[in-house]
Parts: structure tokens; sequence; C-alpha cells
């Protein structure tokens, strides 16, 4: 449910961080709200780790808390880098993509998928040949290899 108060004008002032901390079920805190203005300004997946360089002042539970409750919603994406720990991005407003991921420097390109995704392929075949499973609602492909940088 959205929480709107009586002064939030719909046609003007939107903020979409505000929105979508909200759209989560979640109170637009000052942490939460902070956590995800970097996510929302960030081209790129962002690590925990550097979002807890960004944001000294908040703690480290409250960030995770607060990206699992917005993965869980579906507003923020969680995405394997090939570090330890996952990173995150915006999914919000954003086109369905991929990633190419550089194992040396660590640099990641977004791919965008012009039309149907040729993974919803291997979904749907994986979903054909699972025993256990009677659904799959999304997927995540990413690319490793060597920037031109680094090759």
């Amino acid at each position: 449910m959205l929480r709107i108060s009586r002064s939030y004008n719909e046609d003007e002032n939107r903020d979409p961080v505000q929105d979508t901390i909200w759209m989560a079920g979640l109170k637009a805190t000052r942490p939460r709200m902070a956590i995800a203005k970097a996510l929302f300004n960030e081209k790129n997946p962002i690590s925990i780790t550097t979002l807890q360089k960004r944001l000294p002042n908040i703690s480290s539970t409250s960030i995770y808390r607060t990206l699992e409750a917005l993965v869980e919603h579906g507003s923020v994406d969680r995405i394997n880098t090939g570090d330890l720990h996952p990173s995150y991005e915006m999914a919000l407003g954003r086109k369905h993509h991929h990633h190419v991921i550089c194992t040396r420097c660590g640099d990641i390109e977004d791919v965008e998928v012009v039309k149907d995704c040729p993974a919803q392929k291997v979904q749907h075949a994986a979903l054909a040949k699972s025993k256990k499973f009677n659904s799959i609602f999304e997927h995540s492909l990413e690319f490793f290899g060597l920037c031109k940088k680094c090759a």
C-alpha cells in the first residue's frame, strides 16, 4: 500500500526514489532514501561494500535489509558479478538486459536484449526438464571475460 501524505501531489514534486520505497511497502526513511538514491544514480550494478563506503552513516544492517526488501518487491535486481557478494541495480524503468563482466578489472557493461531474449528459450527448456519446479518467473544471465583494455 502506498503511503501518500496529504501534501503529496501526484502531478508535481514526484520523487521516483521515494515512490520506489513506498511501492516496496517501506517507510521513506533517510537511510532508505539514501540507499535507493545511490542505486538510481548508478549506471552499473553496485556492491554492498561500495554502498557502505558511499554511505558511511548508514548501518550495514540497514543497507542489507533495505536491499533485500527492494529485491523482494522487484524494484532492485541482485546481480552475480563473480565476486564473493552480489551487486545490486535498480530494476524499475530499465529495459531487459544482461551483463558482460571483465574478470580482471571488474568492468561491467549492460547488454540490452532488443527483442525476444534467447535466455527465455533456455528458461522454458529448463522448466520442461525440471522434475521439482512448476514455474520459473525470471532469469539472470551474466557473461564473464576480458574487456578490450585488459585483453
